[in-house]
């Protein structure tokens, strides 16, 4: 009986956590997006400029590892970004609030 009691409380609680982090990305979501093209366009100019100014060989090299970098962590960001809601959606249907 109080294992039953238990499973209930957790489901409750799984899914009022469920609800609120749908909420939260609902309300946040644009402003979140919104940021990282501003750091990614940010960073990219930074790069940008580094490549123009690079004279040595040394600095070329450096500038195309920080382009390497940057492209990785763009995908990182898409990733994360597609996988999030995603990962919400599922911990909403496996709670079982409906998705």
């Amino acid at each position: 009986m109080n294992n039953l009691f238990l499973a209930a409380t957790l489901d409750g609680s799984l899914a009022q956590i469920v609800e609120k982090l749908n909420v939260l990305m609902d309300s946040f979501w644009m402003y979140i997006v919104l940021a990282l093209a501003a750091v990614i366009v940010v960073w990219g100019a930074y790069i940008g400029i580094k490549i123009a100014i690079a004279h040595k060989n040394e600095e070329k090299i450096n500038a195309r590892d920080m382009v390497k970098n940057l492209i990785i962590g763009i995908v990182i960001i898409f990733v994360v970004a597609m996988g999030a809601p995603l990962l919400i959606e599922g911990l909403s249907a496996w709670v079982g609030i409906g998705a």
